[in-house]
């Protein structure tokens, strides 16, 4: 009986400790690692060069960002993710990462595949400016 008592004392507790007008916001971040960039990129006019960069990946409010900091741990920028729903093919693995140059050598994607989605990152690649004569 007494359990009883304390376990709805502490459920009412603490459906009434957290105010009603503060939003609860969920993120979780999954530690992508270091990603090395082949080429220098765009992002937002600003230019980048190629190199090794630590990237993120965070769920905010049901949107993805990749974060993309320099080797100092400071935030460069947040690229909104393109997120594709699909059924699992890969079984109870967390997630599968891929990297590559997308056709025609505009853009670098970053892949991540969940059991239920794809969220894909693109980072615009700068122009190669040399010329043959």
């Amino acid at each position: 009986m007494k359990k009883t008592i304390i376990l709805l004392v502490s459920v009412l507790f603490f459906t009434f400790s957290v105010p009603a007008d503060e939003a609860v916001v969920e993120t979780s971040d999954l530690k992508i690692g270091s990603v090395k960039f082949p080429r220098a990129f765009i992002h937002d006019g600003k230019n980048y060069n190629k190199g090794v960069y630590k990237v993120t990946l965070m769920e905010k409010e049901g949107e993805f960002l990749f974060n993309v900091f320099n080797p100092t741990d400071e935030l460069l920028f947040e690229e909104v993710a393109i997120v594709k729903l699909r059924k699992s093919r890969i079984g109870k693995r967390k997630y599968l990462l891929r990297k590559n140059i997308m056709r025609g050598y505009e853009y670098f994607r970053i892949k991540v595949t969940k059991p239920d989605k794809v969220i894909m990152g693109y980072f615009l690649l700068a122009k190669n400016t040399t010329k043959t004569n």
